[in-house]
C-alpha cells in the first residue's frame, strides 16, 4: 500500500466561501461590502455566487484575497410545491480549456429554467461544464433531493455537506449523508462547507456568514492554485475545527487536527473506529486507524466541544493499491 499526504501541517492553507450572494441577486448588501466583510473574517478568498448572474471581479483581488469568478445556477423544479428543485454552485475552472466561449462578468441567465424531465439537471450541469466551469451540488438536504439524483447525475465535483444559512433559517443543513450515498455507489466527489448567505451583518447574535468555509492547501493564493487544489480535494470543510495534517503510512491512516471532543473515521464497507474523549476527559488532537484493502473509501470528521465539525475529504483506497504488487 502506498504511503500518501493528502493534507500536510508544514504546507500554507487558504480559508475561502464558495457560495454567497450579494444585490446582483437576492443578497441585501452590494459586492464590495461583502468582500469586505469577509476580509474581516480572516477569509482569503471567496466567489460571488449570485443567483444566475455569473461573476468576474478582478477589482477586488491582490495579494492577500481573491474573488473566483462564478454564479448559482438552478431552479429546476418541475412542480414547485411538490417535486425536488436544484441548485448548483459554478466555478471558473481556469486548468482546462472550455468547449464553448467562459461566461462574462454579469452576464444572465434566464430562471426559472424550464423543466423537460428527470434529464433537465445533467443537462444544466454539462451546459456549465463545457463552458469551463466546476459544479457543486448545492445543499441537497434543503431541497429534499432525491438520494438516488447523488449517482444518476455525473460530472459535479463536489457536493454542499453544510450549508450555514439553511441551518440558521430551517435546521436543513447537513448534507453528509448525501454524500456518503454518492461515495458507497462509486462517484469520486468532494464536501463542501459554505455559508449561502444573503445577510451580512455582523451584530446579529448568529451572524448568518462565517459559519461554514473550505480551508485549501496550495502554493500560492492565486485562482489557478485554488481551483487546482479543490479538483484534486487537498482542502478540508470545516464550521469551527482546524485540521492540520492528514496522511498514509505504513497502512496507517492519520490525522492531527485542533482540540476536539470526538474524532470520527467514516470508512465503507468496513465501518471505522470512533475516537472519544470519554475515558478522561482530554482533548483529542490526533488519531488513526489500519487500513483494510477492501475498502472502498475513508473520511474523517472532527468535532470539538462546541459540536461543530471539520470534514476531511474521502481517502480513495484504491488509489493507495494501484501498482501495489500485493
Amino acid at each position: 500500500m502506498k504511503n500518501k499526504i493528502y493534507l500536510d501541517r508544514n504546507e500554507k492553507t487558504y480559508k475561502g466561501n464558495l457560495h454567497l450572494h450579494t444585490t446582483w441577486s437576492d443578497g441585501s448588501l452590494p459586492a464590495a461590502e461583502v468582500v469586505e466583510a469577509f476580509k474581516k473574517k480572516g477569509y482569503h478568498f471567496i466567489c460571488l455566487s449570485d443567483h444566475e448572474v455569473y461573476t468576474r471581479t478582478d477589482e477586488f483581488n491582490n495579494a492577500e484575497f481573491i474573488t473566483i469568478p462564478g454564479m448559482e445556477r438552478g431552479g429546476l423544479n418541475p412542480v414547485a410545491d411538490k417535486d425536488p428543485g436544484y441548485h448548483f454552485g459554478v466555478i471558473d475552472d481556469p486548468t482546462e480549456e472550455p468547449v464553448q466561449a467562459r461566461f462574462e462578468h454579469l452576464q444572465t441567465f434566464p430562471t426559472p429554467i424550464p423543466w423537460e424531465g428527470d434529464h433537465s439537471p445533467q443537462v444544466l450541469i454539462d451546459e456549465m461544464r463545457s463552458h469551463g466551469n466546476l459544479v457543486i451540488f448545492n445543499h441537497p438536504e434543503w431541497h429534499l433531493t432525491r438520494f438516488d439524483d447523488m449517482v444518476e447525475y455525473d460530472r459535479f465535483f463536489a457536493t454542499e455537506i453544510y450549508n450555514h444559512a439553511t441551518e440558521w433559517s430551517t435546521v436543513s443543513s447537513y448534507g453528509a449523508a448525501y454524500w456518503d450515498h454518492a461515495l458507497q455507489n462509486g462517484k469520486r466527489v468532494f464536501g463542501i462547507a459554505a455559508d449561502d448567505s444573503h445577510e451580512h451583518n455582523p451584530n446579529w447574535k448568529i451572524p448568518e456568514y462565517g459559519g461554514g468555509w473550505v480551508q485549501v492547501q496550495a502554493n500560492a493564493l492565486t485562482h489557478r492554485d485554488i481551483v487546482s487544489n479543490l479538483k484534486q480535494g487537498y482542502f478540508y470543510s470545516s464550521t469551527g475545527p482546524e485540521i492540520y495534517d492528514l496522511r498514509v503510512e505504513d497502512g496507517q491512516l492519520t490525522i492531527e487536527c485542533s482540540p476536539c471532543k470526538f474524532i470520527m473515521f467514516k470508512a465503507f464497507p468496513l465501518r471505522g473506529p470512533f475516537v472519544g474523549n470519554c475515558d478522561n476527559g482530554k482533548p483529542l488532537t490526533l488519531a488513526s486507524m489500519p487500513i483494510e484493502e477492501d475498502m472502498q473509501y475513508i473520511r474523517v470528521e472532527c468535532i470539538d466541544f462546541d459540536g461543530n465539525v471539520a470534514w476531511s475529504n474521502p481517502v480513495f483506497v484504491a488509489d493507495l493499491l494501484e501498482g501495489d504488487e500485493h
